[in-house]
Order: structure tokens, then C-alpha cells, then sequence
């Protein structure tokens, strides 16, 4: 019997020296583990408060634009940030006000306020925020598709736009 135990034991530390015993070497320092590649980069386009919405939820979606189409009128249920991919966009708000923040910007930048009435040519790599009651539309007048990037906080089955008819109804006379 105790033979046996020799042998096992002795199996054990010879295989221990071949496979390596890795308990006792010393953990990587916080530098080694914290440090990112240097490949690797983060970039904030947008940040806001979103508007509180009952059962919410988060998407992230891609709007392409073919040249001369257009997007009517209309707002949205929650907040949604987006970022032109590529193309040029003409923009323009009815009612409330969108903030804007133009490519190559400071990542520490302040928004600029697109106000009711105003129409602005959106370019790749600029960014919106939109909130409920923003009334806005847009165009593409160029020869190439326009690709936005939307990340939104919604009701979870609220539509993603609600289209406004381009002028009211008229109220039949009494």
C-alpha cells in the first residue's frame, strides 16, 4: 500500500513537471490587465437625458435615404440620437428644437440648437438628439444613398416615427 502511494505520488510531480504547475507564479500587475490595446478606441457621438417613457425600450438601428427621397414629417415617441454614416442630409425642424453636434467637433463640444423654422445640411459624421415634439423632416438632394445610424429609447411597441399630415385638417364649418 504504501508503494502504491509512492508511485502515485511520484506520477504526480513528474507529470507536474511537464504540464506545469501555475499556482504559485505571480498574478499580473493592474498595469498588464487594465491597459487596452492601443488599436482600440472609444468615441462618444451623443449623450442626453431621455425623455421617461413607460415599458421602454433600446434599439439601435440604420435609416438609408436614396438620393431624392425623402422623409415627411413627423416626431418621435422617446429620445433618438443619430449620426450620419455617410451622404448629405437636409434637415430641417417644424416645431421644438433639435441639438446638433457637426462632425470633427470636440468630443467635449456643446450641442447646437437647430430651432423651429431653421434647415441645416447634415454631413457625415454629424449627429442629432431628438426628443417627443421635435416636428422635423428631411431630404436627400445628393446622387448617393444617405446611411444614419439611430440609437433610440422607445415605448416597446410604439412605432418608430409618427407622421404628421403636411398641413392640419381643416375644421368643417358649423
Amino acid at each position: 500500500m504504501l508503494r502504491r502511494i509512492k508511485v502515485i505520488v511520484l506520477v504526480i510531480l513528474f507529470a507536474g513537471g511537464f504540464v506545469g504547475v501555475r499556482g504559485f507564479e505571480a498574478p499580473p500587475s493592474l498595469a498588464e490587465v487594465a491597459t487596452p490595446a492601443p488599436e482600440v478606441t472609444s468615441r462618444v457621438f451623443g449623450q442626453a437625458t431621455p425623455v421617461a417613457i413607460a415599458d421602454p425600450a433600446l434599439a439601435l438601428g440604420l435609416v438609408t435615404v436614396a438620393p431624392g427621397a425623402g422623409i415627411p414629417r413627423h416626431e418621435h415617441p422617446g429620445t433618438q440620437i443619430g449620426t450620419i454614416a455617410r451622404g448629405d442630409l437636409t434637415y430641417t425642424v417644424e416645431s421644438g428644437q433639435v441639438l446638433m453636434r457637426r462632425a470633427g467637433a470636440a468630443p467635449d463640444a456643446l450641442f447646437d440648437p437647430i430651432r423651429a423654422g431653421e434647415t441645416v445640411i447634415l454631413h457625415a459624421g454629424d449627429t442629432l438628439i431628438e426628443q417627443p415634439g421635435n416636428i422635423h423632416h428631411a431630404h436627400n438632394a445628393g446622387v448617393e444613398p444617405v446611411e444614419i445610424w439611430l440609437a433610440t429609447l422607445f415605448p416597446a411597441d410604439a412605432p418608430r416615427a409618427r407622421f404628421v399630415d403636411a398641413a392640419p385638417a381643416a375644421t368643417p364649418a358649423a
